[in-house]
């Protein structure tokens, strides 16, 4: 499950209004006839105006978004305003900087440089922003992978987006649709459950004076092997197998549900699909969705535009009826 599709939902406070209130202040902008179009046209400016010459940079994480283009390459290509639906769509590049590496041809490692901490290193994501102009809610979809992932840099850059002066840009929560639980856990049997949780033991040593700490990650992997789980009653399913199973550490007995990460695959047979999930402290499930799942890579392992644009298309649809009601079909 290398590429994994995003999703977070863009609240605005309550003192910026909608979009087209952020906008129109953010650019100081006083003629009252101004369009739609114009007004999200400058909302895709003021994103490239972060990202589109220079690296945004949040120092606290390490971490770049930028836009790179090739020779005579226009950036609005690679990162398109869609005005007449609201979406900004395309690519973007991010990745960690700060750090000191080396970087040689793994056929002859005399030929290697120095990455230095003022160089970034990147990964290409897509990008799937919808944000109705009259509406103070949007949906952003963002590709993430298995081992560079931009997740620590998107709220920061989010945030700093819709920032107006002193008030705050926005709230950034990540969204799970409740449409594709429902739409795949009729019918779905569970084929596994993994619990991680880290754990700090007392050791007396030889010299019974000491006590030393000791640190364990302990993974614990669940499959159902005789008859199937059903996912209908998932809570029931979940709350079953994490109260009946434990692990003893010291003079203590822990339940698997008590381990802070709790995720599990689930698999349906009528749609020839499985679905990865997380489990939160209530044991609700929330789908991951993986994007190999929907639509397929080429050799290299890249997804075309078109194909993530129509993925995000057809997730979104969806997800207006949950967050907008019919106001923003």
């Amino acid at each position: 499950m290398a590429n994994k599709l995003d999703i977070y939902q863009i609240c605005l406070p309550k003192r910026s209004g909608t979009l087209k209130n952020v906008i129109i202040k953010k650019n100081k902008i006083t003629d009252s006839s101004i369009t739609k179009a114009k007004i999200f046209n400058l909302f895709y400016r003021n994103l490239l105006e972060l990202i589109g010459s220079s690296v945004f940079c949040i120092d606290s994480k390490k971490m770049g978004l930028t836009i790179f283009k090739g020779k005579g390459e226009k950036i609005n290509t690679i990162l398109t305003s869609h005005s007449s639906s609201f979406v900004i769509e395309g690519f973007i590049d991010a990745g960690p900087y700060n750090s000191i590496r080396k970087l040689a041809k793994l056929s002859d490692l005399s030929k290697r440089r120095t990455i230095n901490k003022s160089d970034i290193i990147t990964d290409r994501y897509y990008f799937y922003l919808y944000f109705p102009w009259d509406s103070s809610i949007g949906i952003l979809m963002v590709q993430s992978k298995e081992n560079s992932s931009i997740r620590r840099a998107i709220k920061p850059f989010m945030e700093n987006l819709f920032k107006i002066d002193t008030i705050k840009g926005c709230r950034v929560n990540i969204y799970y649709p409740k449409w594709l639980k429902e739409h795949f856990i009729d019918g779905a049997n569970l084929c596994s459950l993994s619990y991680e949780q880290e754990f700090v033991t007392q050791i007396q040593t030889e010299q019974e004076t000491l006590i030393k700490s000791e640190e364990f990650d302990i993974k614990v992997t669940i499959i159902p092997k005789t008859g199937r789980e059903n996912m209908s009653n998932s809570d029931t399913v979940i709350n079953k197998i994490g109260n009946f199973f434990g692990i003893r550490i010291g003079g203590n007995t822990h339940s698997l549900s008590s381990f802070s990460k709790k995720k599990g695959v689930m698999r349906n047979e009528d749609l020839k699909k499985s679905l990865p999930f997380i489990i939160d402290k209530e044991d609700e499930i929330h789908p991951i969705i993986p994007i190999d799942e929907y639509i397929s890579a080429d050799e290299n392992g890249d997804f075309k535009r078109n194909d993530l644009k129509s993925l995000c298309d057809n997730f979104l649809e969806k997800i207006k009826l949950e967050i907008y009601g019919f106001e923003h079909k």
